[in-house]
């Protein structure tokens, strides 16, 4: 009887156990990492994170893989890991700390051998670089990647590389360099049939026509890039394609069609964002059929264990029945809350748009009080500068920067209205980052927090964060605000 008493608390406590997993919807990520327990499992679920957009969590599984590996000794793992976390920190704007990642990284690969991993740093290094607006030493590290790739013959990595020195050209305002380069990079990815390098250097190739105003050549390589984005069928390529379109066709003054590719773009931008739900959705069914498993088991053990006892076995058939039923009654339950979850998230996803809508009205109604205080301001100067000026401060605020080709436009427009804004930041030495210039520029068109989330297409928390880390390096410098530094070089 004693035996049978103890049988029963480990079965109740088991059912308890099993509840408690399936309801926390976090705990099996953890039993798995638990159970596997190697550097290679951790690292697995860091590339699924990565692949997912989940960067905080990729820098999570990436940083605990990287302490197991150092502990191990194993340095060509240890840099292999240390290159990815350069990765998530690049896309987390943490640009300091993937600088040191890479640069260890390299340090490891060249000392072991590892060319490619070494040219893949040089390469990464070179993009970082290339924001900071550091040209010289942009080039200086992709032309050493793309030696390495031409030495141990890497045609996929050289296409990459030669597609990163155009970038740098491109972003140099180098129109030319930069066309030779992505021809370079299309003519290597044409060797292997590397479809979807070829798809990003026909957009680039695109990009660089419309610069320079060839509208036919732009077409054609825009809608080349798209057929190819579709026969790898990559929706991220897919998105870039249709976006490429609508950004040609708005240059060259075509607005049905620009307006038409640009839907095509956000519903696959759309599906891309449900398709993730999805992913993660599929996860946690995985890890919810692993526990009903692992209580299967745990049940026929039981059974066996009472064969030979049949008031044992009456008590443990009236448990399990029991406890079939609890798991139905759970089962209906969850589905029951996934289907209200669901629910949920539909709501919150009409609120959402309908708070990006009023968002776009409360713009436009910041945006015309803008234009009217301008128009108030100006009304002293003569009439023809009043107009001018007025026109184009109107059209500069209804500009958005939500690529770089963006900020390049609006930067352009910015200067013909204030010419002397960015020499003079040059001249006060103080070395400011490209987002703190965008904050600034901002910052001078007396445009709050929310206005600037808007027309940069990030969150307020982003700017706020850019304006911090912008006060406290210009209070290194005696400068006790923002708007004190503004005051002085716009005197």
């Amino acid at each position: 009887m004693r035996k049978s008493i103890i049988i029963l608390w480990w079965c109740f406590l088991l059912l308890a156990v099993a509840c408690t997993t399936n309801t926390d919807k976090t705990k099996p990520l953890k039993v798995n990492e638990l159970a596997e327990g190697t550097s290679d499992f951790v690292t697995n679920q860091g590339n699924e994170q990565w692949r997912m957009g989940n960067y905080e969590q990729a820098l999570k599984y990436f940083t605990k893989a990287y302490k197991m590996v150092k502990q191990s000794g194993d340095e060509a793992q240890t840099a292999t890991l240390l290159n990815n976390l350069g990765l998530v920190h690049w896309r987390l704007e943490n640009n300091a700390q993937a600088m040191e990642c890479y640069t260890e990284a390299a340090a490891l690969a060249e000392k072991n051998g590892m060319k490619r991993l070494l040219g893949l740093t040089y390469t990464n290094r070179a993009l970082i670089l290339k924001e900071q607006r550091n040209f010289n030493e942009a080039f200086n590290q992709n032309n050493e990647a793309i030696r390495l790739f031409k030495e141990i013959k890497e045609p996929r990595d050289l296409a990459i590389a030669y597609n990163n020195q155009g970038q740098i050209y491109r972003f140099s305002n180098n129109f030319s360099e930069a066309l030779m380069y992505y021809l370079l990079s299309l003519k290597e990815c044409e060797k292997i049939n590397y479809t979807e390098g070829m798809a990003t250097a026909y957009q680039n190739l695109s990009t660089v026509y419309a610069k320079q105003g060839d509208k036919q050549k732009a077409l054609a390589t825009g809608y080349k890039c798209l057929n190819l984005s579709l026969k790898v069928n990559s929706k991220v390529r897919i998105s870039e394609g249709y976006r490429e379109l609508s950004r040609n066709y708005d240059i060259f003054h075509k607005p049905d069609s620009a307006l038409y590719y640009f839907k095509k773009h956000y519903d696959v931008e759309k599906e891309i964002m449900e398709a993730n739900q999805s992913n993660l959705l599929t996860q946690y069914q995985a890890n919810l059929g692993v526990e009903v498993k692992n209580l299967r088991i745990k049940n026929l053990q039981n059974e066996k264990e009472i064969a030979d006892n049949k008031l044992l076995l009456l008590l443990v058939s009236v448990f399990m029945v029991l406890l079939i039923s609890a798991f139905f009654v759970y089962r209906y339950l969850s589905l029951i809350s996934f289907r209200k979850k669901q629910l949920e998230l539909e709501l919150d996803n009409s609120k959402k748009l309908i708070s990006v809508k009023e968002e776009e009205l409360k713009t436009y109604i910041v945006d015309l009080a803008q234009k009217n205080n301008i128009i108030s301001r100006l009304q002293k100067e003569p009439k023809n500068e009043i107009v001018s000026t007025t026109q184009e401060v109107s059209e500069l605020l209804e500009q958005k920067i939500l690529t770089d080709d963006g900020w390049d436009n609006f930067k352009v427009r910015f200067k013909a209205i204030y010419p002397d804004f960015f020499s003079r930041i040059r001249q006060s030495g103080i070395a400011v980052t490209e987002a703190e210039i965008r904050i600034m520029v901002l910052m001078r068109l007396q445009l709050n927090g929310i206005e600037m989330a808007n027309i940069l297409g990030i969150s307020p928390q982003s700017v706020r964060a850019c304006k911090m880390r912008l006060k406290k390096k210009l209070h290194a410098e005696n400068y006790e605000t923002v708007e004190d530094y503004l005051k002085h070089i716009t005197k």
